[in-house]
């Protein structure tokens, strides 16, 4: 009987981690730095014709007319685009951005390097005011991490159960819409969507730090000065933490994935 054979792809630290913690005697696995399916990738996986393969969280730009060599693998991804759903629509595909227990543990190392990044600011964060978008998990993590450092945190979210599911955890919300109305130091969103757009803009005068995925919280065309888009944190700041997590959640989904 062969080793597994695995592939690895991504420019995030945490995935050549996540290759060599992967690695062992009965394994055999090859780790890309790539952003991009490419001749290479393809040439590799007809070679080796994997068993796994891993993907980073947003979607390989494809920059060959077909990807070859993965008909037979077990992928593991985060997100897909319509090209990949249809690249990959006879494979077995886990999305460990859907697995809770990473889920939540990525969150809690999201808020943990948002307050790691703030504190280049040579700033502290007791004492300030935080608006925080959304009400999903990176912002229940943030805002406990916040609070408990000593800031002031305002959670402004879209949905009535959102709203008042804030409100029952004692802090003070808004409706998105009238958050240009709010006094605060820094503005945190959360939320996956374009949903900033030119009105608010003009209301919101103090610097945004955007958690969202990329392309973030602005719609095209509004431009602001004290903007930044900061996706992938865990992996920036936490490489071996990340990949521990997303190990877990691998080895997790493939062993409840066989029990079933």
């Amino acid at each position: 009987m062969r080793n597994e054979r695995w592939i690895v792809i991504g420019t995030d630290e945490r995935l050549k981690i996540l290759a060599k913690k992967l690695s062992d005697p009965e394994r055999t696995v090859y780790y890309k730095n790539k952003t991009s399916w490419d001749h290479e990738c393809n040439q590799l996986a007809i070679e080796l014709e994997p068993d796994y393969i891993v993907l980073p969280i947003q979607p390989l730009k494809v920059e060959v007319p077909a990807v070859m060599g993965i008909g037979n693998a077990v992928i593991f991804c985060g997100k897909t685009n319509e090209k990949w759903k249809e690249i990959l629509k006879e494979n077995t595909v886990y999305y460990y951005l859907e697995d809770e227990e990473f889920i939540w543990q990525n969150a809690l190392l999201t808020a943990e390097a948002f307050v790691a990044r703030f504190y280049q600011t040579k700033e502290a964060i007791s004492g300030k005011r935080f608006i925080v978008t959304g009400f999903g998990r990176v912002a229940k993590t943030l805002g406990h991490l916040l609070r408990s450092i000593g800031a002031e945190v305002i959670v402004a979210v879209r949905s009535e159960v959102q709203l008042n599911e804030a409100k029952a955890f004692r802090y003070e919300a808004s409706y998105l819409s009238d958050v240009g109305e709010i006094e605060a130091d820094y503005f945190v969103n959360t939320i996956p969507a374009k949903w900033l757009d030119a009105e608010l803009n003009e209301k919101i005068r103090i610097p945004i730090y955007d958690l969202a995925s990329s392309p973030g919280c602005l719609q095209d065309g509004v431009e602001r000065e004290f903007y930044e888009l900061l996706p992938a944190l865990p992996g920036k700041y936490f490489p071996k933490d990340a990949a521990n997590i997303l190990y877990n959640s691998i080895v997790g989904q493939l062993r409840r994935g066989k029990s079933c």
